[in-house]
Order: C-alpha cells, then structure tokens, then sequence
C-alpha cells in the first residue's frame, strides 16, 4: 500500500493551524507525510524586483514556518515548498503528482479568480477542484478544533468513500459521534434509501458507530443548514463539473458552506474532473 501523503495549501495565515490540524490527522491515521504548499502571487522575480515582494515572501515563510511548528507537534513528516509567480492549480499539481499524494486539502474561498475575465473559472477555488489530480478536501472554518459531532448529509453514493474515510479518521481520533442522513422526497424513496444506506455502512465497517437517519424533507439544502446548528462540522459530497464556469461544488454544498452554522468539508473524489 503506497504511502498516504497530503499536500495542505496555505494562503491565509489564519487558516494554517485548523488545515494543518486536519492533514495532520489524515497523515497520522493512514500513515503518511505533509507537505505544506504556498504561493506567492505576484509578477516578479523573486527575491522581489516590487516594493511589495519582500513583505509577500516573509509572510508565506512565517506561515510554513508554522505549518512546520504544528506538524512537529502531531508527530507528522513534514516538508515545506514555495512558488512564486505560478499558477496555484498548476503548483498543486505538481506537488501532488511527484508525491502520488493521496489527499490536497484547501481553504474554502469566495476570492474571485485572479485570471478575471481571461479565466475558464469565477473563483481559484474551483479551479484547484476542477484540476486536483487526487483527492480533495475543501475546508470552511466556523470553529476551529471541536469534532464531537459530525453531519454526513447523503444524497447519492457520490464521493462517499473518501468522506468514509475522513470520518473514520475523526471519529478514532476525536471519538466524533457521526451521523449519516438522507433528506428524502417522499416515502419511498426514504424506504429505498434507508435500505441501501444500511447495507452501504455493514459493508464499509461504520455500522458500530455511525448512526444512520433518514427523513421527508422537500429541501434537503435548507434541512442541512438547519441541522448543522447542532453539529461540529457537516461532510459533503461534490456533483461533477459540467460547466467550466459555473461554481464547482454544486447548489446544495454551495448554500450549506455558505450559511452552515458549523464548519463545513467538501469532498471530491479524483474521478470527478472537469468535463467527466
């Protein structure tokens, strides 16, 4: 079995200990290394041709320095890179790539894409999603640290397995109660999917601690938001990219990481890649 490795992007100084605390966890339960990637955006050479270059690098060094800090402490291998002047999918990927990295592991950010106009996407972040050459884990930050009870909201099989695994991992490491639920849209359909959601669970081992729930509700987005005042954090799976300029993550995870009163993880597999 090939090593778990987890490629955590920071770009914002706030977010580098909960990133890092996750890929941390994700290293350690699957036996695994970080590194921790930062680009520098900017157009000039480094060490910095622009008055503002210098302050730009210092920064992105202060925050590997404490994406190191913090792997150190989780007893997590660790390595460092920078870029400067890159594009930042393109960046990832190569990380990723030359690391047959298992997991990428990004801030959510509404940050419009720095191409404009002359950009396929609207936001970066849905470029790094729509390029990842592995899987990704997409993070909005309500609270940072606490696990106790985590939402896994179902409406497909869709990525379902790799947010398998990262609840598995939160709940041996935090002892995370999770509860898997499907907001139905009638009965029957409540009936077929609670069926096939049990035997899903027996298969893949959650059946012991996962509980499973499944109710009537005419719209699961507004049921998730509502729900998630009750929880830690809400595990969500991505739709496919089938138009490059729309949002990546699709209409229910784009309104739950919005206005989820929690912090929010989006999923996507590696086979779901823009235009498949």
């Amino acid at each position: 079995m090939s090593e778990y490795n987890v490629v955590v992007a920071v770009a914002n100084p706030d977010n580098v200990p909960p990133l890092m605390h996750i890929g941390c966890v994700m290293a350690n339960e699957y036996g695994g290394r970080i590194v921790a990637v930062t680009v520098v955006e900017m157009d000039c050479e480094p060490p910095g041709a622009e008055p503002q270059c210098p302050d730009r690098m210092t920064a992105a060094y202060r925050m590997l320095d404490a994406a190191e800090e913090i792997a150190g402490r989780h007893g997590v291998q660790y390595d460092g890179r920078l870029a400067v002047g890159r594009r930042v999918h393109d960046v990832l990927d190569e990380v990723a790539n030359s690391l047959d990295a298992s997991l990428i592991i990004v801030g959510f950010s509404e940050r419009e894409h720095p191409g404009g106009e002359d950009s396929d996407f609207d936001r970066l972040v849905d470029e790094i999603a729509a390029h990842a050459p592995c899987n990704l884990l997409v993070a909005r930050f309500r609270d940072h640290g606490r696990y106790d009870r985590v939402l896994v909201p179902v409406r497909a099989r869709l990525n379902l397995d790799v947010r398998r695994d990262f609840v598995t991992a939160l709940h041996r490491r935090f002892g995370a109660e999770v509860d898997v639920v499907h907001f139905a849209c009638n009965e029957d359909e409540a009936a077929a999917k609670q069926d096939e959601l049990h035997r899903w669970l027996v298969e893949r081992g959650l059946y012991d601690w996962a509980r499973l729930r499944v109710e009537v509700h005419h719209d699961p987005a507004r049921a998730i938001v509502d729900a998630s005042a009750d929880y830690d954090a809400v595990v969500l799976g991505t739709e496919p990219l089938h138009d490059l300029r729309r949002k990546f993550f699709g209409e229910v995870p784009e309104q739950v990481a919005s206005e989820a009163r929690c912090t929010t993880f989006l999923v996507r597999t590696q086979g779901i890649r823009a235009g498949g």
